[in-house]
């Protein structure tokens, strides 16, 4: 936890299937209460019609990420890294350790990532893949290159009110299929302190799979009662965990 009352630029990672905008709202509550929050789009999640679409991986999706948190420490700025579902995924493997706090600290240099804030997010042992760890999902559907979550009104979006979740469910979006492919070469969540918030009520990512997620990152466990997509249906819970995890007063 980081020590500070300056509060942390919040790197927001998004999770798979979904367009950006499903955290507009949640970021702008962020921003509402001090924080600066910066989201890096994903190639894997962008130019679905593009003829190399099918060919982005995890691998790119976490260039993107590294090479903007890189910019933001070498600017001077502590980073907060908030990973959402897929995004677990990136982070962890986009945050190398030159990039902490603790390590510029002992480098006579100011910023660096000081938090990795997991909800409901993926997290892999180095030399895994989605591939070999999880391989295909019942629930999702598979046709060129692309796979996407077959009904995503009941598994993304269950504790949200209909119409919204009607919304939601009919914006979602194809990933390429060939992030599944990526072996995870870093674990910054053996260098990194963490928090993991367990949703109780997620039908994506059962709850015993998320505490077997936050037992391997060695997460501080928070929990709330909620779906895959609290950052909609409970944005204050979610801004209380984001608070407490950075370490600053609300």
């Amino acid at each position: 936890m980081a020590s500070t009352n300056t509060k942390p630029t919040i790197v927001l990672l998004q999770g798979t299937f979904q367009l950006p905008d499903v955290y507009y709202s949640f970021a702008k509550l962020l921003e509402s209460h001090g924080f600066s929050v910066v989201q890096p789009t994903f190639p894997s999640l962008t130019d679905l019609e593009s003829p190399n679409f099918t060919k982005k991986t995890l691998a790119d999706d976490v260039l993107v990420v590294e090479t903007l948190v890189r910019q933001l420490v070498d600017e001077g700025k502590t980073v907060f890294i908030f990973m959402h579902s897929y995004g677990g995924l990136v982070g962890q493997e986009a945050i190398s350790e030159d990039l902490t706090l603790k390590n510029r600290q002992e480098r006579g240099l100011p910023g660096g990532v000081t938090h990795l804030f997991y909800l409901v997010a993926f997290v892999m042992p180095k030399g895994q893949s989605v591939a070999t760890a999880v391989g295909d999902s019942p629930d999702h559907d598979h046709w060129d290159g692309r796979f996407k979550m077959r009904d995503p009104l009941t598994t993304m979006y269950n504790d949200l009110p209909t119409d919204k979740a009607a919304y939601w469910a009919e914006r979602t979006i194809p990933q390429s299929n060939a992030v599944k492919d990526t072996v995870m070469e870093r674990c910054a969540y053996t260098y990194v302190p963490s928090t993991y918030v367990v949703c109780t009520g997620d039908k994506a990512v059962p709850p015993q799979v998320q505490e077997m997620f936050a037992q391997l990152a060695g997460a501080k466990v928070k929990k709330i009662e909620s779906g895959h997509s609290p950052m909609l249906s409970q944005p204050d819970k979610v801004l209380a965990l984001v608070e407490e995890a950075a370490g600053v007063a609300a």
